[in-house]
């Protein structure tokens, strides 16, 4: 088991994080290289950056883009996904900060790395997690409850939050070894390579994104050229005015 973690919390993470990084790194080149063909492509400057606010708005709040463009039929539907937005946002964040401030995370990092940086006490840090693994959980309900989200997003994507909480629920259970019902080594293994399986996914499954389907695919009108709606397009529209 100790050579197991060693593997693990080394060439594993690692691996991981290198992965993770250059998927990152060729996210930013892709969308760079899709606005700068948008931008050669526009002839009307000032739509062109309507779109591109468009689409980094999506990436936050959803709901705003889609009501923008086509309201909801509803404005109880309104409210309920803009909502989630906020809950997916305070998410996101919790499971992007609170791993980068947990003691053992900064100090397996100073190990490996030779960086360090200041981290959460103790207390904070289990508080934390805590409410990230309750957000996590609402957010998974809350989009299952959507009519609007089953419509449009592929039925994987709402395991998505399920996902993102399995390291922080296996690190609650090794940071509190008397709450788990394994040992303390197994569920450190767990924890360690659940946190690789997700570092290694974010940037090709797109795990951090609000919403899985692209902008286009509901909002036709923010591509850069017009085109023909497509089918994730027709599944929402009975839920917004035509």
């Amino acid at each position: 088991m100790r050579i197991a973690l060693d593997v693990a919390e080394g060439p594993l993470v690692r691996f991981a994080l290198a992965l993770a990084l250059l998927g990152l790194l060729r996210i930013l080149l892709l969308a760079l290289a899709d606005v700068v063909g948008g931008w050669l492509t526009s002839a009307d400057r000032g739509e062109f950056w309507r779109k591109v606010r468009q689409r980094l708005v999506w990436q936050f709040a959803p709901t705003l883009v889609v009501d923008a463009a086509r309201p909801f039929r509803s404005r109880r539907l309104y409210a309920y996904h803009l909502t989630l937005c906020g809950l997916s946002l305070l998410f996101r964040l919790g499971v992007v900060l609170v791993p980068t401030f947990m003691a053992a995370h900064v100090y397996l990092f100073e190990r490996g790395f030779g960086w360090a940086w200041p981290a959460l006490p103790g207390r904070v840090a289990d508080t934390c997690a805590v409410l990230t693994i309750t957000l996590g959980f609402v957010l998974f309900l809350g989009r299952l409850y959507s009519p609007l989200l089953r419509a449009v997003e592929p039925a994987w994507t709402f395991f998505k939050p399920l996902i993102l909480l399995a390291p922080f629920l296996t690190g609650v259970l090794a940071r509190h070894p008397l709450w788990s019902p394994l040992g303390y080594h197994t569920t450190l293994l767990l924890h360690v390579l659940s946190a690789a399986v997700v570092l290694a996914l974010v940037p090709f499954a797109r795990l951090l994104s609000c919403v899985h389907t692209r902008v286009t695919q509901v909002v036709p009108e923010a591509g850069w050229r017009p085109e023909p709606p497509p089918p994730p397009f027709e599944a929402a529209a009975r839920y917004l005015t035509t």
